[in-house]
């Protein structure tokens, strides 16, 4: 367990109506008072460099060229998409408050499912949670919103007492996952398993991996999904369902949309136009997955006013000695070898300057012209396919980039995308299910694993309690 990641439990109250009196929501950071604020509160802008530092040692000034990737220059489109992520984080617990009864009902039919004797969900309890979907090209900011939103939030929260009443549990806040390049269900299972033993200090891992059938293994992940009170799952590279063998593609969807409707878990997927092969086939599951709506973010035009200022706001992190004004000619051929996609703008801008220090010590159009006929000039069918607008081109985008030489590339300006681990089995059955009622073969962690000095909470509240059902 990771002790930054945790946070003991405060109460304040939201001045939502609906929120009110959920230990769960309460405990959530304060919400923004204003739009505004989900622009502000992404934002990322290192102290620019100075006179002096760009008369420096140019060993020094290329090292700190490194700080272009820590700049986060938010898009207008995030704030929708901000409001939205906040939405869906706490909604997703409304229907799960631990202090009511329906929530303890629906807990111990979680728990009884696959038994000799399994009980019904309660009639009354719907499912709170909602999917939004972000689609953006590669290199267009939907990884760096994730991740710029979810560090105001805690990932762990421990809750010991609720206005005066006991309330053990321990609240897992968001996890977040990455579809494998492959596609396969199982990776992206064990995945799980490994965020929550990694934050939790459990050995989810270990039962998982003795299960060779989809069945078990999501019902192993429904009960602990359900044990640490999971509020929001966040999937990543979905377009790579393209790439999954059979019905593999069909099922994740399936799981993906029972998350939201049988465990009341909130989903954000993240995704290309390449996910658009995947989802044509599937309209049902994909209306439930985006039930707050899709935000799609394009790349940006020539003379797209949110080009102009993000030229001008990377500009003031300029390590040449000569910092001239940013005029028109330079800022189109940036443009050009960039196509309008922030992430080869930043690298273009980088290897502008890394050309430039300890040479012509200046980045102007000449210097973005040599960047796109060297060193960026593998991305060229990429770029092209930007500046074309083609919705078929823009589809094809993703197989582009995915070679070796810009992976390369990247990593050599310390731009790096980990691949999270494969696992070289995938089901002895995938077949597109419902989410499974069968009961898991491996043995099942012993109930109240050490954390914290305290005890994870019961899978079923109402196992040893006669309560009237």
């Amino acid at each position: 367990m990771s002790d930054e990641k945790t946070l003991a439990a405060h109460y304040a109250e939201t001045g939502v109506s609906r929120f009110a009196g959920n230990p769960f929501i309460e405990a959530l950071p304060p919400l923004e008072k204003t739009r505004s604020e989900f622009l502000t509160n992404l934002a990322n802008y290192p102290p620019i460099p100075t006179a002096t530092t760009r008369r420096g040692n140019e060993i020094v000034r290329m090292m700190e060229l490194s700080v272009l990737n820590d700049v986060v220059h938010p898009f207008p489109e995030y704030q929708k998409i901000g409001l939205s992520l906040a939405t869906i984080m706490r909604e997703t617990y409304v229907a799960r408050n631990p202090i009511t009864v329906v929530d303890k009902q629906r807990r111990h039919a979680l728990a009884t499912r696959g038994s000799k004797v399994p009980v019904p969900f309660p009639a009354d309890w719907r499912s709170s949670a909602k999917g939004h979907s972000m689609i953006t090209v590669s290199g267009m900011g939907k990884t760096t919103f994730a991740e710029a939103f979810l560090l105001r939030y805690p990932q762990v929260i421990q809750h010991t007492q609720y206005h005066g009443s006991p309330l053990l549990h321990q609240q897992v806040v968001y996890v977040v996952l990455r579809v494998p390049h492959d596609g396969t269900l199982r990776s992206l299972c064990l995945q799980f398993f490994a965020k929550i033993d990694e934050l939790l200090g459990t050995n989810y891992s270990r039962e998982a991996r003795a299960l060779r059938n989809i069945a078990p293994m999501v019902g192993l992940m429904s009960r602990v999904a359900t044990t640490v009170s999971l509020g929001l799952i966040v999937i990543d590279e979905v377009q790579n369902l393209r790439s999954a063998k059979g019905d593999g593609a069909e099922t994740m969807l399936n799981l993906f949309a029972e998350i939201i409707e049988s465990l009341g878990i909130s989903l954000l997927l993240l995704a290309t136009p390449a996910v658009q092969s995947v989802i044509d086939g599937s309209v049902r599951n994909i209306r439930k997955l985006v039930s707050t709506g899709n935000s799609v973010i394009k790349p940006m035009g020539k003379k797209d006013p949110q080009w102009l200022d993000f030229c001008e706001v990377y500009w003031d992190y300029t390590f040449v000695k000569r910092k001239e004004k940013l005029d028109d000619q330079t800022r189109d051929a940036w443009f050009s070898a960039s196509g309008g996609n922030t992430a080869f703008a930043v690298l273009a801008f980088m290897l502008a300057q890394r050309n430039g220090i300890g040479g012509r010590e200046i980045v102007d159009a000449a210097a973005f012209e040599r960047v796109a006929a060297t060193e960026m000039a593998i991305l060229q069918p990429a770029i092209s396919a930007l500046l074309s607008g083609n919705p078929a081109h823009l589809r094809k985008f993703d197989d582009l980039i995915v070679g070796q030489q810009y992976s390369e590339l990247r990593a050599l300006l310390g731009v790096i995308s980990p691949e999270p681990a494969q696992d070289d089995e995938e089901f002895e059955e995938c077949e597109a299910t419902s989410l499974p009622r069968a009961r898991a073969t491996a043995k099942r962690s012993p109930r109240g694993t050490s954390f914290s000095g305290l005890d994870l909470p019961m899978e079923d509240p109402l196992k040893d309690t006669a309560s009237a059902l």
